[in-house]
């Protein structure tokens, strides 16, 4: 039990160390890690503040295992083992995906569409998903979930979910204007989640 607790710890705490990291390189470098959102702002943002949630209450509920007791409309007062487990697993998959799409695209990286130069990105996890930081959303809700099953929580992740499906859209619209037929081959042979 001690193990699945120490996994839970370290990965709940890689993808907001390396989001910090890269950030700090970001504006290091003299950029903004701010773009241009691709959808109405305020829901953009949400969609944005909703994964920083998970984030911080995945840190959270992995030090502190009785935490989720304090989140309201929960459907379960025990958190099994196995959900834990389970838990570990979507969180090791989803940082499988979150810290190569980090590193590929280095101090390119924007939240929201890139209001300078910007590169198409095909190489490393590119190769396997078109949206690698957002298939990993995917990972990292479930794992919260599993270790926070509240009904309220369900619903600002699904909603984020579907929130940030409407701005891969968008932000394929800008790709194809911006790289034309390279897009539109890479994206012929790359999925857009797994």
């Amino acid at each position: 039990m001690q193990f699945i607790q120490l996994g839970l710890i370290i990965l709940s705490l890689v993808p907001t160390l390396a989001t910090l990291l890269l950030a700090y390189q970001i504006m290091r470098a003299g950029f903004s890690a701010l773009g241009k959102p691709s959808i109405n702002s305020a829901l953009f943002y949400y969609s944005k503040s909703v994964v920083a949630l998970v984030f911080a209450l995945l840190i959270i509920v992995s030090f502190f295992p009785g935490f989720f007791l304090a989140m309201p409309l929960l459907i379960q007062n025990d958190i099994a083992a196995v959900q834990k487990l389970m838990s570990m697993i979507f969180l090791f998959a989803g940082n499988i995906l979150l810290l190569p799409a980090y590193y590929t695209m280095g101090i390119f990286t924007r939240v929201g569409l890139p209001t300078s130069e910007h590169v198409l990105q095909t190489e490393g996890v590119y190769r396997v998903t078109r949206n690698p930081m957002y298939t990993s959303f995917f990972f990292f809700f479930a794992a919260g979930f599993l270790l926070i099953p509240s009904i309220l929580l369900a619903v600002l992740m699904l909603v984020a979910l579907i929130l940030h499906h409407r701005i891969i859209k968008k932000e394929e619209v800008y790709l194809k204007s911006a790289f034309g037929e390279v897009y539109l081959d890479y994206k012929s042979q790359v999925a857009r989640y797994l």
